[in-house]
């Protein structure tokens, strides 16, 4: 398979100003996205798509390649991924590069991913011509039955039903459905769901389980200061 990785960052951070570029362990946040992306035997060619000169230079610097910037409206607050991957294989039509048949999305606000877990992502998908996508996931602490939504007259509804089970959230955690959590640790889609489905995830999708403390996403100040800390005590690197 021809397989990319494009790592998307925008400059505009308000959560952690200048996130991507900050330093995290010595380097800057975006480099640990790029640095394991170029060493996976799978990823021929690694890209950066960002509004921001500053991070083109960062990331370029990380060996990155950062052919355009992109444009302002696509790097607002409420941008979806899926117009920012679309642009990305208009650029490549539009210079005649090869498309490939997949596509990696490697978010720079998790930094700690492994080379074995990526490429076990490629070799789901390749063992599955049906699937759409591939997509990383954890347990999630918290279970969604056991949660609630408040009407406008005040009073709470359960968020969701069990056909049988006439009160889920009362019922022992153990006998819930098992649900997952999706997080920024990696997508693998194949080029066919964004073009044909108009979609990053498409219809069959694939889980890859990622073990929860490798589940770091850097949002805030705290979550960037606990990234520091997990990275440091696990005495290694991405």
């Amino acid at each position: 398979m021809l397989i990319y990785s494009l790592i998307p960052a925008r400059g505009g951070s308000k959560g952690v100003p200048n996130k991507n570029i900050r330093l995290l362990r010595g380097k800057p946040l975006i480099a640990h996205s790029i640095e394991i992306s170029l060493k996976c035997p799978s990823i021929q060619r690694t890209f950066v798509s960002t509004d921001s000169e500053q991070i083109a230079e960062v990331a370029k610097s990380a060996g990155a390649e950062v052919p355009f910037l992109r444009p302002s409206e696509l790097a607002q607050d409420d941008t979806l991924d899926l117009p920012v991957f679309k642009h990305f294989l208009e650029w490549l039509e539009q210079n005649r590069v090869p498309l490939p048949d997949a596509i990696f999305q490697f978010r720079p606000t998790s930094p700690s991913r492994s080379i074995s877990k990526i490429e076990e992502a490629v070799e789901l998908l390749k063992k599955h011509p049906e699937a759409d996508s591939v997509r990383g996931v954890i347990e999630p602490e918290q279970n969604p039955y056991k949660m609630w939504t408040i009407s406008a007259d005040g009073f709470m509804h359960p968020l969701l039903s069990i056909p049988g089970v006439p009160e889920p959230f009362n019922e022992p955690r153990q006998s819930l459905p098992k649900v997952y959590w999706q997080i920024g640790y990696l997508d693998l889609i194949r080029t066919q769901t964004i073009i044909n489905k108009n979609s990053l995830t498409g219809t069959c999708v694939l889980p890859l389980k990622i073990d929860n403390e490798d589940s770091i996403d850097i949002d805030n100040e705290f979550s960037f200061r606990l990234a520091e800390f997990l990275l440091e005590n696990r005495g290694g690197d991405c």
